[in-house]
């Protein structure tokens, strides 16, 4: 899931990790993460960037899915490396991860992991996709179930 319409960079937000969701990004998260809740989505996992928006966007959909486990917050989400995300991906007792992070290595990994880097995804603001991934590894190994914008989630949960 690529985290919720940040705050626009510039004067107020100089320092890029520090950028919260934005008021209407916040809220278009709680309607998505109520669309999710009726999707049974119900991950036993979730690994988020530290930074703030992503914190924010997971910390929101923790909550609504009434999920157990505590959020991991990785490094990996925040940068660029994908076999870093992948590995702490794969490091799980448990069968779903649900990743909170950015773009464009949200859509580099999903591209990775479904076809090699000759596919193209692009994750809006709030966008989340679902892969199947027997086993993670990096090259081909996923298939896309499906990929959903804010407002089809929140068109699913009203």
């Amino acid at each position: 899931m690529r985290h919720g319409k940040a705050e626009p960079r510039g004067v107020e937000w100089p320092v890029d990790e520090l950028r919260p969701l934005a008021p209407t990004g916040r809220q278009r998260t709680r309607d998505g993460a109520v669309g999710l809740r009726r999707l049974g989505v119900r991950p036993p996992r979730t690994l988020s960037s530290p930074l703030v928006r992503a914190r924010q966007t997971a910390e929101i959909v923790h909550e609504a899915l009434k999920l157990e486990r505590p959020i991991e917050f990785v490094d990996s989400l925040a940068g660029w490396r994908l076999s870093s995300i992948i590995a702490d991906a794969s490091m799980a007792d448990v069968e779903s991860v649900l990743l909170v992070g950015h773009e464009p290595t949200l859509s580099e990994l999903i591209a990775l992991l479904i076809g090699g880097r000759e596919a193209s995804i692009r994750l809006r603001p709030g966008s989340i996709a679902r892969l199947n991934a027997p086993e993670l590894h990096p090259g081909p190994c996923a298939e896309l179930e499906w990929l959903l914008t804010p407002k089809q989630l929140a068109a699913i949960g009203h």
